[in-house]
């Protein structure tokens, strides 16, 4: 890791890193274009909340049963020509939606929907461990913080995009601008640098199908693994409740709308700018461990002390202040877990680790909508919210409990081996070699979630 005196090139320097980052926002807005737009449309289509919640659920479960698979293709294929077919394929299933003219033609949104959704995963797990090679280990976090306001500013630019679109101009639209946004996204992606073929023998090069438990093992094996994805894992249900629990709210707790609720959720990307360019700094000062609980930490008190405010105030105003800070942290701690889990997992299983932990989260996420549901329901909208709120507290002190300072190298074949140094073996064209330890706390001083 780079000394305190030692100036660090911005990830955004790097041209390959560049591309990479406008592809995943051309990505991420196409993404909340259609998760705006096809519910919305099938609850015009159909007048009923349940089937349009399955169309909503449906963007979430396929990542569970594709993700491993997809995290074995992506050890095994060139990273390059992966994202370039599985962009072009977003873009060519879009179309498929025009042939929608009545409920009786909802299977086509169903299968279109399940298919984008297994799309979207194999696109971040690929994107991920791409970014993994493409910067030094010193640039990590903050390019993992840079590809994760992605997020925000896809929706906060998506979102209003899709419902502007289907309103004005109708379905169609929505589609044109989603397959177009896919499309230049995967001409980008042709233009990054090429990655080898594995080595015979390897974990990617392995017989398929048993390659596909590879990650669970090492997310099993790998201390630091192992303990980042606890706190994830209580993340993602925490953040699945708020999917939930937030439009009851604004409308109950804070008495608002639609408009409120934008706003809302839009400015956590101001606060999120200030997380990405805060997100290095903080690294270097605390090392990537110690970032990932405190930020959750962090956020966990904002997000408590946001809804336990509704009981006293609703002023629009202090609640946007709180959503505006919340977004630094939730920035931190998203780049801060991509960051262990890309140091920690050996290249030739990366992208099965990556894949499987995308995968649980969204299963999990999925969970905690349905867990938002039956205890909003039986226990009114606050106390449900105070529970999220205290799952997220307890990602964060998991997380500096489970998580070791430093981790041992990993080797390529994913066991643990203290004290020897790591190599993913012949440096791949195009690829840098990253690390897989954290460096130390500084002796200085200290140093696909929102609330």
């Amino acid at each position: 890791m780079t000394g305190h005196g030692t100036a660090v090139r911005h990830p955004m320097r790097e041209p390959a890193f560049a591309r990479l980052w406008i592809s995943g926002l051309l990505t991420e807005t196409g993404k909340w274009t259609l998760q705006l737009a096809l519910p919305l449309y099938v609850l015009q289509l159909t007048r009923s909340a349940l089937i349009t919640s399955v169309v909503a659920m449906l963007g979430l479960l396929p990542s569970l049963i594709v993700a491993p698979v997809a995290g074995t293709l992506v050890d095994r294929w060139d990273r390059r020509r992966f994202l370039v077919c599985v962009s072009a394929a977003q873009a060519a299933l879009l179309p498929v939606l025009l042939l929608v003219d009545g409920p009786g033609d909802l299977w086509l949104v169903y299968l279109v929907t399940g298919a984008e959704a297994a799309l979207t995963v194999t696109f971040e797990t690929v994107k991920n461990v791409t970014l993994s090679t493409v910067v030094a280990e010193e640039q990590l976090v903050s390019a993992n913080a840079a590809i994760g306001l992605n997020v925000s500013l896809g929706r906060l630019i998506g979102s209003p995009l899709g419902g502007l679109l289907l309103s004005a101009a109708g379905l169609p639209h929505v589609l044109a601008f989603g397959s177009g946004a896919f499309l230049v996204a995967a001409a980008l992606a042709s233009t990054l640098p090429p990655t080898a073929a594995p080595r015979r023998g390897s974990g990617a090069g392995a017989r398929f199908w048993p390659g596909v438990a590879d990650g669970l093992r090492t997310l099993r094996d790998v201390p630091t693994l192992r303990g980042t994805l606890v706190c994830v894992a209580l993340l993602a249900v925490a953040q699945g409740m708020f999917v939930v629990l937030f439009l009851l709210f604004v409308t109950g707790l804070l008495h608002g709308g639609d408009a409120q609720a934008g706003l809302l959720r839009g400015v956590q990307a101001v606060g999120g700018l200030a997380g990405t360019a805060t997100a290095g700094l903080l690294t270097r000062r605390l090392g990537a461990p110690r970032l990932l609980g405190a930020a959750v930490l962090v956020f966990g008190a904002v997000s408590a002390l946001t809804w336990n405010l509704s009981a006293t105030t609703a002023a629009l105003g202090i609640h946007l202040a709180l959503f505006t800070v919340a977004g630094a942290p939730a920035v931190w701690l998203a780049a801060s877990w991509l960051s262990l889990v890309q140091e920690s997992a050996p290249l030739p299983v990366r992208g099965r680790v990556l894949a499987s932990v995308l995968g649980l989260a969204d299963g999990l996420q999925a969970l905690g909508m349905l867990a938002a549901g039956l205890l909003g329901g039986a226990a009114g909208t606050l106390p449900a919210l105070n529970v999220q709120a205290a799952l997220i507290l307890a990602a964060g002190l998991l997380a500096l409990k489970l998580i070791p300072g430093r981790h041992p190298p990993m080797g390529t074949d994913g066991a643990c081996r203290p004290h020897v140094a790591r190599h993913n073996g012949p440096a791949q064209a195009g690829e840098r070699r990253i690390s897989t330890h954290a460096a130390p706390p500084a002796t200085g001083p200290a140093t696909r979630t929102t609330p």
